[in-house]
């Protein structure tokens, strides 16, 4: 298999091996932090940040698991409050 990778993409076993393991990396970071995010152990920016994403991208990460988005009101409301005020 690592011979078929290193003569498709053209690089040595050793390239090979390291563009392998990286993009194995990645995958397995993404699905940790989908996980850990669809326990509700992290936020869904620690999640981003874990996944090496921006936060619009974990947000279609997760529609695509078909993860639901958890949405914490009181965090929204006092994100409203500081753009806002309290208006009542």
């Amino acid at each position: 298999m690592l011979e078929r990778i290193s003569e498709e993409e053209k690089i040595d076993r050793s390239a090979a091996l390291r563009k392998v393991l990286d993009i194995g990396l990645q995958e397995y970071t993404k699905r940790r932090a989908v996980e850990d995010y669809r326990r509700g152990r992290i936020s869904i920016g620690k999640a981003a940040e874990n996944a090496s994403v921006s936060i619009a991208e974990f947000y279609k990460i997760l529609v695509d698991e078909g993860v639901p988005i958890q949405v914490n009101i009181d965090i929204v409301k006092e994100a409203l409050k500081e753009d806002f005020g309290d208006r009542g």
